[in-house]
């Protein structure tokens, strides 16, 4: 009896084995099936599978590789700063997008460029002095308009600002030859056409010259042996306006010329009557009969001889240049380093100089002209 109750007992236990480890099995096998199934359709799904410490990690397959983008040039202009852009690289481009920093050194979007690989931005939100910092990246957009974005250039900094440049006057047709000028410029390489809006030119004299064959004068302060061009006039000169070197001889606040009429801030250039002078009044002392046809041909040979100009510019030379001042008087037509000023014309009931301190007060009665220290 008591073994028959052993070799029952031992059968009972090893069925209890054998089933248990079937169902171990089983359920591994199982497992094992779910969790292929589950990484073959996340596969399917365009998406890689990796197992870290057990733990399923789904990533992106399809990864949209972006250009770089390089800042090639940053160029401050008068009143702006052109950024020059550029891609490289492998990868896609639909353009770039420009980042500005701001005054709490945020950086604001502040384009979005369409563009296959070059670009040109231009800041016009820039002020005389100020330093600003830029970066831009590029950018594609897919099919499914989905933008990705490539990486940050490096922040660039660049200050609206002039620089001085010695130009030697190489050009035979030019009254300037064989002289040394020292020329105002922007980063972008422009003339500063009126640098003392910018720049403190100091000078113990100047040198004048009238070019007859542009009608305009120019203005030259005189450094060592070299000339530095300040301000350019537009005039009428005259065919009887003698051509040469001359010296100033006299300066008279109002001055009868001829017809009669008079003249503001007279400069005497010879002494058969040549004078730098405003625009013609009809009556003495009087700045509102102004010639209206005579202000009118300013840019053009007109004149009896004298050189007429407007009157903050006969007011310039007359409380700028000393009795003695060189005046050149020519006929060339080569290199100048600024070009010829244009104005507009005036109605025929404005009697006045627009750019007479002195007369400002008629065109704010009329609201006509915003007058403007020159």
């Amino acid at each position: 009896m008591r073994q028959l109750f052993t070799k029952i007992t031992t059968v009972l236990l090893l069925t209890a084995v054998i089933f248990t480890y079937g169902e171990t099995n089983a359920y591994a096998t199982w497992r094992s099936a779910k969790t292929r199934h589950y990484s073959n359709s996340v596969a399917a799904s365009g998406s890689a599978v990796a197992a870290t410490g057990g733990a399923v990690v789904v990533t992106p397959s399809a990864i949209v590789y972006v250009k770089n983008t390089s800042i090639k040039s940053v160029i401050p202009g008068q009143t702006s700063v052109k950024l020059r852009l550029s891609s490289s690289g492998k990868g896609k481009i639909s353009g770039f997008v420009v980042y500005k920093q701001n005054s709490r050194n945020k950086w604001v979007r502040k384009a979005r460029i369409s563009s296959k690989g070059r670009a040109v931005y231009e800041d016009t939100n820039v002020k005389y002095g100020h330093t600003y910092k830029y970066r831009a990246r590029a950018y594609y957009t897919d099919s499914k308009n989905k933008t990705h974005y490539g990486r940050f250039t490096k922040a660039v900094k660049v200050k609206v600002s002039i620089h001085q440049e010695k130009i030697y006057v190489k050009d035979k047709k030019s009254a300037l030859y064989g002289k040394t000028l020292i020329v105002y410029k922007y980063g972008d390489g422009k003339v500063v056409e009126d640098p003392e809006e910018y720049v403190d030119i100091k000078a113990d004299k100047y040198v004048l010259y009238v070019n007859k064959a542009r009608d305009y004068v120019t203005a030259y302060a005189v450094s060592g042996k070299n000339l530095i061009p300040v301000k350019a006039f537009i005039c009428s000169p005259g065919s009887a306006t003698p051509v040469g070197r001359h010296k100033t001889l006299a300066k008279f606040r109002w001055h009868e010329l001829m017809g009669p009429c008079w003249g503001q801030w007279c400069t005497r250039v010879t002494n058969n009557g040549i004078y730098f002078h405003s625009i013609f009044s009809s009556k003495p002392n009087s700045n509102n009969t102004m010639s209206v046809r005579g202000y009118n041909q300013l840019g053009t040979t007109c004149s009896h001889g004298c050189i007429r100009v407007q009157a903050y510019a006969a007011k310039w030379i007359y409380d700028h240049c000393k009795v003695g001042t060189t005046v050149v008087i020519h006929t060339k037509t080569g290199y100048e380093p600024f070009s010829k000023p244009s104005i507009g014309k005036l109605p025929v009931w404005h009697t006045w100089d627009s750019t007479d301190p002195t007369a400002q007060k008629y065109c704010k009665q009329h609201k006509c002209h915003k007058y403007e220290k020159k």
